[in-house]
């Protein structure tokens, strides 16, 4: 499908970001603007679907989730659990506090 002509009327809300896209686009024509938009969100739609697709890959191998009894803060707080847990095992080189 090559060729296809797209015949379209838009609420005012959308003729607004239409004129705005084509200003900031650099006076691009609306043919243009429509083809940069439909790549950004037919992109974005792709890179979500691809990281939805990964984590659901991660999750089946076991690579998520596969702390056991961790701390539901974790993520945010690694750094503060790795320099205990190292404290604990080397004392003699405990950080300063």
């Amino acid at each position: 499908m090559y060729g296809l002509r797209i015949n379209a009327r838009l609420d005012e809300q959308t003729a607004v970001d239409l004129r705005f896209l084509r200003e900031v686009l650099g006076d691009k024509s609306v043919t243009d603007v429509l083809k940069y938009a439909l790549q950004q969100v037919a992109q974005d739609l792709r890179d979500k679907d691809r990281a939805r697709r990964q984590k659901q890959l991660w999750r089946e191998s076991g690579l998520i989730g596969c702390i056991h009894n961790a701390p539901e803060d974790l993520s945010a707080n690694y750094k503060q659990y790795v320099t205990e847990y190292l404290d604990g095992k080397y004392p003699q080189h405990a950080s300063e506090k």
